[in-house]
Formats: structure tokens, C-alpha cells, sequence
């Protein structure tokens, strides 16, 4: 698989990856030839870049979308369709004891206005994403973690989140898991088609005027008198302001004020045969719901529309190993380690994985560069609701609007430091997760 910190172009005509890829989905016309010259080039075709172009437009503004591979062949495509009203992986709670409780009520804001549009974005898909309104449940994955997850909860409630605290018992009533020892519920979160979730920003976007590009890398980028001169795949172009919104996918030699900025990290997913009504009934599984587990090394799941279960978590270090049967196999003892019930299962019918964008300080950033270039980035796995509005923040910026007050858009991303090293602090650090999650 193709690896953003070792390779320096993206494979050709890769198709979308996984179960998503299956469906039945209109994508807009791409244009077959690129424009020679545009106001905004938005590089990545993405929930961010597609959310970029949109905002762009209703600013009157010329905008080009360029994708090296199909729009949102990355994680937009590649995701759970987890749509939860945060992101990074810093709470609410953080951003009040830090910097006080107005900012901390401003973030939660912000989060409620991306989760709001991403229910927008969902109502102009005519069969509404396969949206699933059950909420989404963090889940306390052993006895040691159910403190840490009640004082979530009680904070949550202090500040007037739509939340709902599980107890065990609760949790059993609703899903017979082996890690469910408390559960706490985010009541206005849901689930999507992210695949059905990206195509309807794009036609959005093109029923605006955007102009979108796809099989078309940038390959090299220099100053011009005009603004940017863009090499890509399908020649040249020339464009006042260039909008980064490739995340992790971003190759480190293009330009090099991103190179350091962030740690692409592999989450892999499986998707399960349908699953019989017998395993149903074992199960408690809905498919309302979404969950994530309370561990250092995160595991996911839900059931989807079809009775299939997905279940995913953190795969390969490295990009040439993501694709190996090995990871897949983890996941699967994971899920029957969470559902004896599931044993018998001992195939996927589909396997893939993807890149997140992991900052070091733990949120993302929009962010501009140098004159004329802009960003975002580091969504660190959590990033379908937030994309959304950070595309539309990140073609504020470009346009010279003035942002939130706000950590995300006050400051850019931290450099890793030895960031040549970065592996190799990440291999450690699953080390370090495995001996928590076992022992802690």
C-alpha cells in the first residue's frame, strides 16, 4: 500500500478500497483535460477538499479540485462512517481546564456546527448516507476503565451534552460484548455510507461550479508571477492560492512546510459475512449503533445495514506490510475476543486499510503556510465531521475571512521532532499501548 512518509507518488488507477467501493454511487463528470490556470487550486478530493471547494464557490471564488487517484480514494472512502461530534484526541474537558470554559464552549460549538453539517451534506443524498441515528457508545473496555469514563460523562452533562451513562448491565441489555463494562453514550452522533458521504459533497461541489480533476497528482510546485505554478500528472497549472487537504495521504516531497507536520498512521478494517439471526440474538448487535472501545490502541465496530459486522483498529507501521492477511487475522481474534459468540466465524469477506493524520500534540489544524498556501490536517482518526467544516474553514482562510477564536485555527501544526525517527517512536509507542491495554 502506498506509504506518504516512503513513497513519492501514489499507484495509478487504484481503485477504492474495501466493502464501501461495492455500492452503487453517482459520482459528478471529472473533467478530462486540466485548466491551465484557476483562482484556489484545492489539492486532494476529499471530505475536506470537496467541503473546501463548495465554500470557495459561495465566496466567488475560481476553484479547481485535483485527486491523484478517484475523489476520496483516501479515508474518505476508507473510513467506519463514524460521524462523532469531536476531534483529535484531546475532550472537551481539555479545552476547558486549559484555556477556560469559554473556549471550551466555543470548541464544542464548533464541533456541534460540523456534526450539523454533515446532517446537511447527508439530506441532499437521496437515500439520506444509509444514515443510522442510534447514537454512537464509548465503550469501558475492562473494570480499571469505567472511572475515567464516568467523569467523562459527568463533565459532559455539566456543560449540557446530549449524553447517556451505561452501566453494566445496561450495556449487557443492549450488546453482549466481553468488553463492556460501562458504556457512555454520545445520543446525537450516527453513522454513514462514507463512500455515499463523499459522492454527495462532490456533486455538491460541481453543481457549484467547481471544476474536479481526478488521476491528476501534483507532482512539484514553485513560485510563478501569477501565483503557483503546479506540476501534476496532467500538466501544468497556474493558481493564485493552493489549499492542501490531502491529510495523510500528503507525499513529504511536494512542499516541504508539510514534510514534518504530521505521522500517517495505518487503521485497518474487516468486514464480517452477513451475520445469521442466531449470531443476532448472541450478539445484541444493532444497527443503529457505533462503538469504540476505551483502549490505548483503540478498537471499533458496528453493525452494518446488510448484517454484516465491521470491525476495525490499528493495522500495519508501515505501508508495504498494511496489506498482509496477518492484520486482517488480528482483527478477527479481536472481534472474537469481544464475541465469543462469533467464533465461528473464520473468513472476512473484505479487508482494507487506510492512513490517518496523527499531530503531535494531539489536534488538527487549518493553517496557512506560506503566501498563498493553506492546509489542514491532523484529524488524528477523527476527522468525517470535522473534515467537513474544516474544509469550509480552511477556503475561509484562503479568502482572508476571519476565523474562531479557536486552538485549530490560531496556530500550525508542530514539527516532529527527529522526524526521521517518527516510525520508529510509533512502533514503540504500540508497545507501550499493548502493555497498558493488557495490564492497565
Amino acid at each position: 500500500m502506498y506509504d506518504p512518509l516512503n513513497d513519492t507518488e501514489l499507484p495509478k488507477a487504484a481503485p477504492r478500497a474495501g466493502y464501501w467501493a461495492g455500492h452503487s454511487v453517482e459520482w459528478p463528470a471529472s473533467l478530462n483535460q486540466l485548466p491551465k490556470t484557476t483562482d484556489a487550486l484545492v489539492i486532494g478530493g476529499g471530505y475536506t477538499g470537496l467541503n473546501a471547494a463548495i465554500e470557495l464557490r459561495a465566496q466567488g471564488r475560481d476553484v479547481t479540485v485535483i485527486d491523484a487517484e478517484q475523489l476520496a480514494w483516501g479515508c474518505s472512502s476508507r473510513n467506519a462512517g463514524f460521524v462523532m461530534k469531536s476531534t483529535g484526541r484531546l475532550g472537551l474537558k481539555h479545552w476547558h481546564d486549559s484555556l477556560g470554559k469559554d473556549v471550551g464552549y466555543a470548541v464544542a460549538n464548533e464541533h456541534q456546527l460540523a456534526l450539523e453539517r454533515i446532517r446537511a451534506h447527508v439530506q441532499h443524498c437521496p437515500d439520506q448516507c444509509d444514515l443510522r441515528e442510534g447514537g454512537y457508545v464509548k465503550l469501558a473496555h475492562n473494570k480499571g476503565a469505567v472511572k475515567a469514563l464516568s467523569a467523562q460523562y459527568q463533565f459532559l452533562r455539566s456543560i449540557q451534552q446530549p449524553v447517556t451513562w451505561l452501566d453494566r448491565q445496561q450495556v449487557a441489555d443492549t450488546i453482549k460484548t466481553q468488553h463492556g463494562f460501562a458504556g457512555l453514550k454520545f445520543d446525537d452522533c450516527f453513522a454513514i455510507n462514507p463512500v455515499k458521504l463523499a459522492a454527495s459533497v462532490a456533486r455538491q461541489a460541481h453543481q457549484a461550479g467547481a471544476q474536479l480533476v481526478e488521476h491528476c497528482a501534483a507532482i512539484a510546485m514553485q513560485r510563478s508571477d501569477e501565483g503557483w505554478r503546479v506540476h501534476t500528472a496532467r500538466g501544468e497549472i497556474v493558481a493564485r492560492d493552493v489549499l492542501f487537504a490531502t491529510n495523510a495521504y500528503t507525499t513529504q516531497k511536494l512542499f516541504p512546510g508539510l514534510a514534518r507536520r504530521n505521522l500517517p498512521v495505518v487503521s485497518s478494517v474487516i468486514v464480517t459475512p452477513p451475520l445469521s439471526r442466531a449470531q443476532l440474538a448472541a450478539t445484541g448487535l444493532k444497527d443503529d449503533y457505533a462503538y469504540m472501545d476505551t483502549r490505548v490502541l483503540k478498537y471499533y465496530f458496528r453493525l452494518l445495514p446488510d448484517g454484516r459486522l465491521l470491525f476495525g483498529g490499528r493495522g500495519a507501521i508501515r505501508g508495504a506490510h498494511a496489506e498482509s492477511p496477518r492484520y486482517a487475522k488480528r482483527l478477527l481474534a479481536a472481534l472474537h475476543a469481544s464475541f465469543p459468540a462469533l467464533k465461528d466465524i473464520t473468513h472476512w469477506d473484505d479487508f482494507w486499510s487506510g492512513w490517518v493524520s496523527v499531530s503531535l500534540d494531539d489536534y488538527p489544524r487549518v493553517m496557512q503556510l506560506d503566501n498563498n498556501v493553506f492546509a489542514s490536517m491532523g484529524y488524528c482518526g477523527a476527522g468525517v465531521s470535522f473534515s467537513a467544516l474544516a474544509g469550509k474553514r480552511l477556503a475561509e482562510k484562503a479568502c482572508g475571512v476571519p476565523l474562531p477564536a479557536l486552538p485549530y485555527y490560531q496556530s500550525n501544526l508542530k514539527p516532529f521532532p527527529f522526524a526521521g525517527f517518527r516510525r520508529i517512536g510509533q512502533w514503540a509507542f504500540y508497545h507501550y499501548g499493548r502493555l497498558r491495554d493488557m495490564w492497565g
